[in-house]
């Protein structure tokens, strides 16, 4: 609950930097009362005062439809009340007011109560979306690959639990008993379509995954070595699994991370292909894959790889794009378009993605000499 209210508080922070996208059916006066009546709100749901808190927000959004941190509130204090129809029709509504600047916080909501309601399919498609916008949350994953395995998507199941295996080691314990009943389902699954190969690939992970107790499995020791910061091992250990199983896609991440590392930029860069043919929707690893590209001089490969993943990911909003930006500022920086790459790092710094308003300004400053210099130049 702590972590939703902190970003119901960040949410009214940035609420005037998007009231010309989102907001722009509420004038200015009418967003200053909101936000002064939501602070009212904000300290019943701090209290956990549900029922009181309702009136309140209700209030807020008849005032000014459009103020999404109201519409948030409603949505966690139906929830909290176990009222799911009205619970859903907030979440909603907070998605339809932000649109393409939707948080994969706001799908996973709306996901978690279409869980309740036992409405998986709706569930299922949700977290969809939120992963996308956040391909390494760690509750997004786990539920989304629950969800799979029950929807009857087990080899989906699979995919998606070994990222979340990937990207949460601390919650192995709880992942790998699904982990091993996905990887059963999909063996069964593959066998009753003939594809006897997949159905061994999938039996030999379940027992693998299944009789981890106590133990570790292949991809745990590739963990343990990355995290001791022993790059070699890993990619050693990384090699031997995908002598094994070359469709191991966490194992090609791995292997692209501890490679960069050793400054391996090439083996990297080929990891990072291998990897992202297998999870071609992750935006987070594409834009790792472009960066260490500049980094290594592929130029006019990293600018064109930049140029498709804008356009990809496009509908997933500037937030999501951040990573993106930031890497096609990289790009071109590499091929000397400073003046461009001085663009690309202040849309990666406005983003809303503060990982990136550090680094991304740092570009912009390194761009700007590099322009004077060029100007300096000129004039000589």
């Amino acid at each position: 609950m702590n972590l939703i209210l902190h970003r119901l508080m960040l949410a009214v922070a940035v609420v005037v930097l998007l009231s010309g996208i989102a907001l722009a059916q509420c004038s200015e006066g009418q967003m200053a009362e909101a936000q002064l009546q939501f602070q009212g709100a904000q300290s019943l749901l701090q209290a956990q005062q549900w029922a009181q808190a309702v009136p309140q927000l209700q209030s807020i959004v008849e005032f000014c439809p459009e103020y999404f941190p109201a519409l948030r509130g409603l949505g966690m204090a139906y929830e909290k009340m176990q009222d799911y129809d009205n619970a859903v029709a907030a979440y909603s509504k907070v998605i339809g007011v932000m649109g393409s600047e939707s948080e994969a916080s706001d799908y996973a909501n709306l996901a978690k109560v279409y869980t309740r309601q036992k409405k998986y399919k709706e569930a299922r498609a949700e977290y969809r979306k939120a992963q996308a916008r956040d391909p390494e949350n760690c509750a997004v994953l786990a539920n989304l690959g629950v969800l799979h395995n029950v929807s009857g998507y087990p080899t989906m199941a699979v995919d998606t639990l070994e990222d979340a295996l990937a990207s949460c080691p601390d919650l192995s314990a709880n992942i790998l008993p699904k982990l091993a009943q996905a990887c059963t389902k999909a063996a069964e699954q593959q066998r009753k379509i003939g594809n006897s190969a997949n159905a061994e690939k999938y039996a030999l992970k379940a027992q693998e995954y299944g009789g981890s107790a106590g133990g570790t499995t292949a991809y745990q020791q590739i963990q343990q070595k990355m995290s001791s910061g022993d790059y070699q091992g890993t990619v050693d250990l990384c090699d031997q699994l995908l002598a094994k199983d070359p469709t191991y896609a966490n194992a090609w991440l791995t292997k692209a991370r501890a490679a960069d590392q050793l400054n391996q930029k090439a083996t990297s860069i080929e990891a990072y292909g291998k990897y992202l043919e297998l999870r071609p929707e992750n935006v987070s690893e594409t834009a790792a894959m472009i960066i260490v590209m500049a980094e290594h001089g592929q130029c006019d490969g990293a600018v064109a790889k930049a140029r498709e993943a804008t356009q990809k990911f496009a509908g997933l909003g500037k937030k999501a794009l951040g990573k993106i930006q930031f890497a096609y500022g990289k790009a071109l920086f590499c091929a000397k378009d400073y003046a461009g790459a001085k663009a690309r790092f202040q849309q990666a710094a406005g983003s809303g993605d503060p990982h990136w308003v550090g680094p991304a300004r740092e570009g912009v400053s390194a761009c700007d000499q590099y322009i004077n210099y060029e100007a300096q130049q000129q004039k000589k």
